[in-house]
């Protein structure tokens, strides 16, 4: 007995199946009628048409004439100093150079202490002041108290400076 119950539910459970692919197959023939009709209200083309034969709505003349720029005095000098602005607190390192000079290696190897170094810049001349590097000005040794020191005699403007100190060496 309890075979033929669950034969039934099959046998519904079955037929439910057949009417939800029934319905699917109804909606998807109801649309494809739908797509066919509305093709059908397409006016005919035998695609032959050609372009002389396609209708512009007619256009008036349009006037053309040169554009005139204004000319840039100083390109955005305010954001440039608020730029710089940004940078007045940065620590940078200074150095002051006396002189160079060359030495082989086994002048080098032999350097002990109190070995002199000759240098290629003469006494009094001015020495080098450079900031990262490069140099920005030129000066005299002093002594200030027990510290050396160097009075400035030359010095690039500050549009050089900044420009000093932005080239990659």
């Amino acid at each position: 007995a309890s075979g033929e119950v669950s034969n039934e539910s099959a046998e519904v459970s079955q037929d439910d199946e057949n009417k939800v692919v029934n319905e699917e197959d109804a909606s998807e023939d109801d649309a494809e009628a739908a797509m066919l009709a509305m093709l059908e209200d397409l006016p005919e083309d035998d695609g032959k048409a050609e372009l002389g034969d396609i209708e512009f709505p007619a256009k008036e003349p349009q006037s053309v004439s040169n554009v005139e720029f204004q000319h840039l005095s100083e390109p955005a000098t305010i954001e440039e100093t608020k730029n710089i602005d940004m940078l007045l607190d940065v620590n940078l390192p200074i150095a002051i150079e006396l002189g160079r000079t060359k030495m082989s290696i086994s002048n080098i190897l032999a350097l002990g202490p109190g070995s002199i170094v000759e240098l290629a810049k003469l006494a009094g001349e001015p020495v080098d002041l450079l900031v990262n590097q490069r140099v920005v000005a030129k000066g005299e040794v002093v002594v200030i108290d027990e510290n050396f020191g160097v009075r400035i005699t030359q010095l690039l403007t500050p549009e050089e400076r900044l420009k000093a100190l932005g080239e990659e060496k």
